[in-house]
């Protein structure tokens, strides 16, 4: 199985009415002192994340400002998050799904034709979602694509975290984990080492493309899966 971190692997003067303004406080990216607002962020427990961003460094969505991760979530989730509540505040699995998704999707997508047989098969993305818990004590958070005919489900690949090691980012094949690893970035801040900006976005893309590359092999049945 491939295990992706052993490859070469990272306010304006007026604010928007109802956002959560807090007087005095700067914007939390690096060397801005521009004044913030807090990320609009609030879990399914009721907790709020407490970071604060100005105009220049918050995402909004659906015309409120997320921090970056949180942004991911919410956008990822859609309408479903109304629906199943908002992951904890403090963990980043569903953000890390989100994330390293959405640097895959194209890929995937571009794949999943390849290999679609003629006459009517549909490919349907889902939204990033919980799956149920079942043995476990934590959720794991999944975005799929499938694969699909008049006759069912043909080809189905996943991109999961769990929440109890929400650092691991693991690729599925129907129903087989094709490949894992921890994404370099936060390799990186778990031992408090920097690396230039242009270190870190090659490694990156050397990470999404290994998780893409395993993914097309398998798909296209170039390389199988290898058992565990």
């Amino acid at each position: 199985m491939p295990v992706w971190n052993s490859w070469v692997w990272a306010m304006t003067e007026w604010l928007h009415e109802g956002w959560n303004v807090i007087g005095g406080e700067r914007c939390q990216a690096e060397a801005c002192d521009a004044t913030g607002v807090r990320c609009d962020y609030v879990d399914k427990r009721t907790r709020a994340c407490r970071t604060t961003w100005c105009s220049q460094h918050w995402v909004a969505v659906a015309g409120k400002p997320y921090c970056r991760r949180h942004a991911s979530v919410v956008a990822a989730m859609g309408a479903d998050a109304g629906a199943v509540g908002l992951p904890d505040v403090d963990n980043r699995a569903a953000a890390l799904v989100a994330s390293v998704a959405a640097e895959v999707d194209a890929r995937v997508r571009a794949v999943l034709h390849e290999v679609a047989p003629a006459g009517g098969a549909v490919l349907v993305a889902d939204p990033v979602r919980p799956l149920p818990p079942r043995d476990r004590a934590t959720r794991r958070w999944q975005r799929a694509w499938k694969l699909v005919d008049h006759s069912g489900m043909l080809k189905r690949v996943a991109i999961e975290v769990d929440e109890d090691d929400d650092a691991v980012v693991m690729a599925h094949v129907d129903t087989e984990l094709i490949g894992q690893g921890v994404p370099p970035w936060i390799e990186r801040r778990r031992r408090g080492v920097s690396v230039p900006e242009q270190v870190d976005a090659e490694q990156r893309r050397s990470f999404y493309d290994a998780i893409a590359r395993s993914i097309e092999l398998v798909v296209t049945d170039r390389e199988a899966v290898p058992l565990l």
